[in-house]
């Protein structure tokens, strides 16, 4: 029996295309090409990177389009060069190419394919049908507009999250179409935001005039320099345009973790015409974080407020009052979010004489404690006699790992007699213990595959021949419900062992978790007679 470590079960989809339908488009095709490009993926979750080629054929139409005007993609990509190292059933996807305009027009364009559910298989390149979107040119082009690709940017949503695998292209791989921008166009719309940063998780006031009368305005969120458009990056909005075609109205960034630090370009498009306009995100305000309390001494049982600033938004933050060790006290345990300004409060209370200072830290980073003294006085009077000295103690801790040791890697059914024994041969898997040390609340799922078993012969046993009964527990001190998987016939699909969900009423899981099965083997009653072996593969994610 082996064991596989993966990174994460977010699976890195960048590299190829989506599944949507293809909606009639009658216009007449511009041009039509294929490019193989080499390509290099990240993809999410620390997963790593992959990198080879992958063909890329777009459709263009109309053939001429007016300065500004829409053009109709038709994207089809070949296999990823990245593969999954376990099946997902239903995941939600969102594909996009973003194209380099060059001759008639310049800057970059994103094609956004519909969102659709696929399942994605193990082991095996990811090869879907084509998608489609639109994106308008540049309302000062002018002649023939040669398009390159650069790269494809494939967004899952998986736990409630967004995972994104960006590809981009490695060279200069030539034209996949060109159009030709040819007339007048009607006066261009125009777009302004705040001058100054924003931070995540706000509402971006937008203004603009110009706009389609009545128009229905989506904005999105871009790269300097106009590619990788997503209007996921905007949680909401209330965007609207009037009668005269003024844009008005606000558009909420998401959060931190989905919108990093950066210089970038805000889009509206209202399906005919569309303007971009400079955006910086920054999410922590100039200067350090700092820390306050509304007391700074009281008696046991005092309730202090709290607070803090120059955190980043939407993080939770750990507030835990310290004895004269500089131990944690950890039934004194508060956590609280921080909100979209880095600002957060809230109420602590004294349960104990131990306490000497208050420490509040950003999603257990060391480098970002900060403590607070805190003095303990006697119940209607002071301190006692002879005064106080401090010393402040630190320490760092660092995020561990994701891992699991097996008690052995060797399971015997015994012999079957065939004929005499007609029940099912009972064995029981050798113990796994999975340590959970990152100090993060993602959780984690344990599987496994089975292969068939074969003889030196050549003679098999099915893997369906096998069931078995998972079954996990906590280790004492650890934090998080383990949940065994259903008892079921092994085979080449995944099969749970073991799992721990997110929890979101705490800030972190983790620990050591056990996990085992008891076995069954039913030998077919026509089996040829042999030393069989199979191997059970565990997928720890």
């Amino acid at each position: 029996m082996t064991g596989l470590l993966a990174a994460c079960f977010v699976l890195s989809l960048g590299c190829v295309g989506a599944a949507a339908p293809l909606p009639p488009y009658h216009a007449t095709a511009a041009a039509a090409g294929t490019v193989t490009p080499t390509v290099h993926c990240t993809l999410p979750a620390g997963q790593g990177e992959a990198t080879g080629p992958q063909e890329m054929n777009v459709e263009l139409s109309p053939e001429l389009v007016a300065p500004g005007g829409k053009v109709h993609a038709k994207v089809t990509l070949g296999a990823s060069p990245a593969t999954s190292a376990i099946a997902l059933d239903d995941v939600p996807t969102i594909p996009s190419l973003d194209l380099a305009m060059s001759g008639g027009a310049t800057g970059t364009v994103t094609v956004r394919g519909a969102e659709f559910t696929m399942d994605v298989p193990a082991g095996q390149p990811i090869e879907i049908p084509a998608y489609e979107g639109d994106f308008l040119v540049p309302v000062d082009a002018s002649g023939e507009i040669s398009l390159a690709p650069v790269r494809t940017l494939t967004q899952t949503k998986v736990l409630g999250s967004v995972f994104e695998t960006p590809c981009d292209v490695v060279g200069d791989v030539g034209s996949v179409g060109t159009v030709t921008a040819e007339g007048s166009t009607s006066e261009p719309a125009t777009l302004t935001a705040p001058a100054d940063p924003v931070r995540p998780n706000t509402a971006v006031k937008l203004r603009g005039s110009q706009w389609t009368p009545d128009g229905t305005p989506v904005p999105s969120l871009c790269a300097a320099g106009g590619g990788g458009c997503d209007p996921l990056k905007f949680t909401s909005n209330t965007l609207r345009i009037d009668s005269y075609g003024t844009l008005t109205g606000t558009a909420t960034l998401g959060e931190a973790g989905a919108v990093p630090d950066g210089r970038y370009e805000v889009k509206v498009n209202d399906g005919t015409k569309e303007a971009t306009a400079p955006l910086t995100v920054e999410a922590v305000a100039a200067g350090n974080r700092e820390i306050s309390l509304s007391a700074d001494s009281g008696p046991v049982g005092s309730v202090v407020t709290v607070s803090g600033r120059n955190y980043n938004p939407d993080r939770w933050i750990n507030v835990i009052g310290l004895d004269a060790a500089g131990t944690g006290l950890d039934d004194s345990a508060v956590y609280v979010k921080s909100g979209p300004d880095g600002t957060f409060a809230v109420e602590f209370t004294v349960i104990s004489d131990a306490v000497v200072a208050v420490q509040a830290d950003e999603g257990n980073d060391p480098a970002t404690v900060r403590t607070a003294p805190f003095t303990v006085t006697k119940e209607g009077g002071g301190g006692d006699d002879g005064g106080t000295a401090e010393q402040q103690l630190t320490t760092e801790v660092r995020a561990g790992t994701l891992a699991m040791t097996q008690a052995g890697d060797t399971v015997d059914f015994g012999t079957t007699v065939l004929g005499a024994d007609t029940g099912a041969q009972q064995a029981r898997l050798n113990r796994v213990e999975v340590e959970d040390a990152r100090g993060v609340n993602s959780g984690w799922s344990l599987t496994a595959t089975l292969s068939r078993f074969t003889s030196a012969d050549g003679n098999i046993i099915p893997a369906y021949a096998v069931r078995w009964t998972p079954a996990c527990s906590a280790q004492d001190g650890s934090v998080g419900t383990p949940v065994a998987g259903a008892p079921t016939a092994l085979g080449s699909e995944a099969a749970s062992l073991c799992r721990v969900d997110p929890d979101g009423s705490r800030p972190f899981t983790g620990g050591k978790f056990d996990a085992d099965a008891d076995l069954a083997l039913t030998v077919p009653e026509f089996t040829r007679p042999g030393d069989y072996s199979a191997t059970l593969t565990l997928t720890l994610l």
